[in-house]
């Protein structure tokens, strides 16, 4: 006779679930699915479902994950858990248009369940860069948990990513009342306006820092935040300090080799000379996509919301379609020819480009909602400009250029969430900045007239003839709204959120001198390879090699 299965405790029930998450976090993986397979064994419930499909997504198997929820929703009925998982793994999958359907069925159906609705919320702003269609979530979940910081500090961001400052900042300040010293609220409220001498949060900084134990996540937002405050009071030097601790710290807590990045680019470069690009295969002729391109903080973000202001465009965000759908067929093509060498770029020079071309339409235009021309803003991109040409030729490429001290100060000031590893160590930053020059110049090299380069000085000096420039290069008719972008309502979740809610200022030109004693490694690095002279002033693009 077989032993009668009991049921877990739901107290107990949750310890288990609890401790399997943990375990995920851990990457112990394999042991977090034999508690979840006990759990299966015992209690084959909602909460084990989406326990077991959020294994298989940290594995990573995303087809494996969607087919557990499915299997569960079919089993179990439409329930808000299942229906936020499955939202969040078509997302991943690129499948959006379905995410988004399970996320607003989700919503609908959600119990009074503050943190089901928080993580619903989370859906819209950080998978759709849509934090208008999260408050309503944010805001039942506020009705339930007022007190809560991590839903008051969401409901904040959202606000901010909608230039609402009044209402983010009265948000943040909740957040710092319950939570005192929460790094993210103090980064974001740093960001809300220009500090003046007489009204700025600098000496709550400084003692917040001063807390015994404070967490180092936000010692981390909390240094930046000083470093912003000080720069803006005028005080350099003490910002310039504040800043290279708090890199430091975030420096310390990842695992990145510049080298990689260097010799990944060196690669592209190897791989995609001007004969190579001959003889691939063509690719697919429509057009619509805007690809911009280059380094972040050059004003990819500003050119975008002014692009994005024309009724005939509109811009899909930082995607990450272009990569993905080039890596898969660069790993068909490489097993395709049955080769040995670890070498993806080598193979993707056989793939079809028309096959890329296509694959990628196919996975954003649905994005576009009916308009032909659509932005692409991923900075990263930079790398593929060759790849893109080659697959859409009748894409549009732009790429940002920006003084380079002023780039790489911009950069080093920024705390960037999971991107730009680069960013946190100045030598580092100036070892990537040399080779993204060189990779551009090789494109340029490879591929004269395909891609248009716009500066960030002419840009802010001079926009309506830049423009006009911008609008010509990308086949679109003049329209005066181009020059209002700062008065679009279209959120910015990026690094330059508050920004581009202002009209264009010429504040940042030269920006660095502020800081030309501190940033001397950048100099001496950058003038080692031909990009600036002793002083910093910007020199010629190196020929590429």
């Amino acid at each position: 006779m077989k032993p009668t299965k009991t049921l877990a405790p739901s107290s107990a029930l949750d310890s288990t679930i609890n401790a399997a998450y943990d375990l995920i976090k851990a990457g112990r993986l394999d042991e977090a699915d034999q508690l979840c397979q006990g759990l299966l064994a015992l209690t084959p419930n909602i909460k084990t479902a989406v326990l077991a499909s959020a294994i298989a997504e940290a594995r990573p198997d995303l087809p494996r994950a969607l087919e557990i929820v499915n299997a569960a929703i079919e089993h179990h009925g439409e329930k808000a858990e299942l229906l936020l998982k499955q939202a969040q793994v078509l997302m991943q999958l690129r499948r959006r248009v379905e995410g988004v359907a399970a996320a607003r069925r989700a919503a609908e159906i959600c119990p009074p369940d503050a943190r089901l609705l928080q993580a619903i919320a989370k859906v819209h702003v950080e998978w759709r860069n849509e934090p208008a269609e999260a408050q309503p979530l944010l805001q039942r979940a506020r009705e339930l948990l007022p007190t809560d910081p991590a839903i008051l500090y969401d409901s904040a961001l959202s606000h901010f990513y909608l230039n609402e400052t009044d209402e983010a900042a009265a948000l943040l300040e909740r957040v710092l009342t319950l939570a005192p010293g929460n790094g993210f609220a103090l980064y974001v409220r740093s960001q809300l306006r220009t500090q003046t001498a007489a009204k700025n949060n600098v000496e709550y900084l400084r003692a917040t820092l001063l807390r015994p134990q404070i967490r180092k996540q936000d010692a981390i937002s909390a240094y930046f935040a000083l470093s912003k405050e000080l720069e803006d009071i005028g005080e350099f030097q003490e910002s310039f300090a504040a800043l290279s601790e708090g890199n430091r710290i975030k420096r310390s807590t990842l695992a990145y080799e510049v080298r990689n990045d260097v010799d990944a680019m060196q690669k592209v470069m190897a791989n995609f000379s001007r004969e190579a690009l001959a003889q691939a295969a063509p690719g697919e002729p429509a057009a619509g996509p805007i690809f911009i391109v280059g380094m972040p903080r050059t004003g990819t973000t500003l050119v975008e919301r002014i692009l994005g202001s024309h009724a005939d465009v509109v811009s899909l965000g930082e995607l990450v379609d272009f990569p993905a759908e080039m890596t898969a067929l660069a790993e068909r093509a490489y097993v395709d020819a049955g080769s040995k060498e670890p070498d993806l770029l080598r193979a993707s020079l056989q793939m079809d480009f028309a096959e890329l071309g296509r694959n990628y339409l196919k996975a954003v235009r649905p994005l576009a909602g009916g308009r032909k021309y659509f932005i692409d803003k991923l900075p990263f991109n930079f790398r593929y400009c060759g790849l893109i040409h080659q697959a859409l030729p009748n894409a549009k490429i732009v790429h940002l250029t920006r003084d380079p001290l002023d780039t790489c100060y911009a950069v080093f000031k920024t705390l960037f969430i999971n991107a730009y590893h680069y960013s946190y160590q100045l030598d580092e930053l100036a070892q990537f900045y040399v080779a993204y020059r060189r990779t551009m110049a090789h494109w340029h090299a490879v591929m004269p007239g395909v891609i248009c380069d716009v500066g960030y000085e002419d840009l802010v000096a001079d926009p309506p003839t830049q423009c006009r420039r911008l609008l010509d290069w990308c086949g679109l008719p003049w329209q005066d709204d181009v020059l209002d972008f700062h008065r679009s309502r279209v959120a910015s979740t990026t690094a330059s959120a508050a920004q581009v809610r202002k009209p264009i200022y010429t504040s940042s030109v030269q920006k660095w001198r502020n800081f030309a004693q501190q940033l001397q490694p950048v100099v001496r690095r950058l003038a080692d390879a031909g990009l600036v002279d002793a002083e910093g002033n910007a020199l010629p693009a190196p020929e590429p090699g």
